[in-house]
């Protein structure tokens, strides 16, 4: 049976009411989707090698992050980067700071704030599991030469613009057309 192509909000195919589907077939955008569940599921068995839940997990990456881009980072902040209330961020901060993951000191301008910080023990653990999947990760570019390198890169941040922005748009806008 042949395929139809998909339709609309308005029921016919092509429709300017609604968001134009990806173009079968786009190489590019089918190794990105792939790329991103493997990524999901990577993360999934970091967590449990390291026997530590995945929010927790994901807690010592963004504050690992923060602090590689010298931007200090709170239970706050850290809390809506996950995605969690600041109640569960804090019992998530508590967690780690107890399993001696994390420590949690006074902000250095703002002494009401709290700043986080991986401890070289939390940051072994979690380096100990993650470096095989990093090494593996830089041989997969080792091939490329300084032309598929610069278009590889290019892609990569245009995916990265196209996030931003998609995090930036207000949810009740309608999608651009």
């Amino acid at each position: 049976m042949a395929q139809r192509p998909p339709t609309g909000p308005g029921g016919a195919a092509g429709s300017s009411d609604g968001p134009a589907p990806p173009r079968a077939g786009d190489e590019l955008s089918q190794a990105l989707r792939e790329v991103l569940t493997l990524t999901q599921l990577a993360r999934a068995a970091l967590a449990e090698r390291l026997e530590m839940p995945l929010t927790n997990v994901e807690a010592v990456e963004h504050v690992v992050m923060a602090r590689a881009a010298g931007e200090p980072i709170g239970p706050a902040a850290l809390s809506r980067r996950l995605g969690v209330t600041t109640a569960a961020g804090t019992q998530s901060v508590n967690r780690l700071v107890a399993e001696g993951h994390l420590t949690r000191e006074p902000h250095p301008s703002d002494g009401r704030r709290q700043v986080l910080d991986v401890t070289a023990d939390g940051f072994d653990h979690v380096m100990g599991e993650l470096a095989p999947l990093l090494r593996l990760v830089h041989q997969a570019g080792e091939d490329l030469d300084d032309h598929d390198r610069a278009a590889a890169r290019r892609y990569l941040l245009n995916v990265a613009d196209a996030y931003r922005t998609y995090l930036a748009a207000d949810p009740g806008a309608a999608a651009p057309g």
